[in-house]
């Protein structure tokens, strides 16, 4: 008889290990609101994150943040992360740099990892544009494990160059990461 409740106990173990985590980590795909503001030209501009399932595999979620350009454009990137996680240390940088449909200005806007307190440019006038990437509102980040570890950026300069290099940098000033043929995409 104790044979027995040992052989019952065991089974229903080796089911409840066995079973699909994963299906518990599935994610149905939507989004959050993250920022938003105005272009020096008076176009508005946003932000939001975006999430859902990598695919068919549970175990892995696709992140992303899609930038809205009033009058002309959206750009948006997307990475894996873990089911429950976030982008990782490892992660560099995506970014565009755009002319705004009425050529005032351009605009450089991307995501980074957390790390990330600078972003610098180099133009192709050999001009220099820094940028402090920001981090979702906290009360998103309390509640939203995805939006942990990752920075964004907007910024607007003279259409005077273009972008041909970035580097960023760690709030003491390290260099994490350089990239002397970047091309926005």
């Amino acid at each position: 008889m104790q044979g027995r409740h040992i052989l019952i106990l065991s089974a229903v173990f080796i089911l409840w290990a066995l079973s699909p985590s994963a299906e518990a980590a599935c994610i149905k795909r939507h989004d959050v609101p993250i920022a938003a503001g105005t272009a020096p030209n008076g176009s508005s501009w946003n932000i939001k994150g975006t999430i859902g399932p990598n695919g068919g595999n549970c175990r892995d979620w696709l992140f992303g943040m899609e930038f809205e350009f009033g009058g002309g454009f959206t750009w948006g990137s997307g990475t894996g992360i873990p089911a429950g996680g976030h982008i990782g240390r490892g992660y560099q940088i995506e970014a565009l740099d755009e002319l705004l449909e009425d050529g005032s200005s351009r605009v450089v806007a991307g995501i980074v990892n957390g790390e990330v307190a600078k972003v610098q440019f180099t133009l192709s006038d050999n001009k220099r544009v820094s940028i402090r990437p920001k981090a979702p509102p906290l009360r998103l980040r309390r509640k939203v494990v995805w939006l942990h570890n990752v920075r964004y950026f907007v910024g607007f300069y003279p259409p005077e160059g273009f972008v041909t290099g970035v580097a960023t940098f760690s709030a003491s000033g390290q260099l994490l990461y350089r990239d002397k043929t970047f091309e926005g995409f």
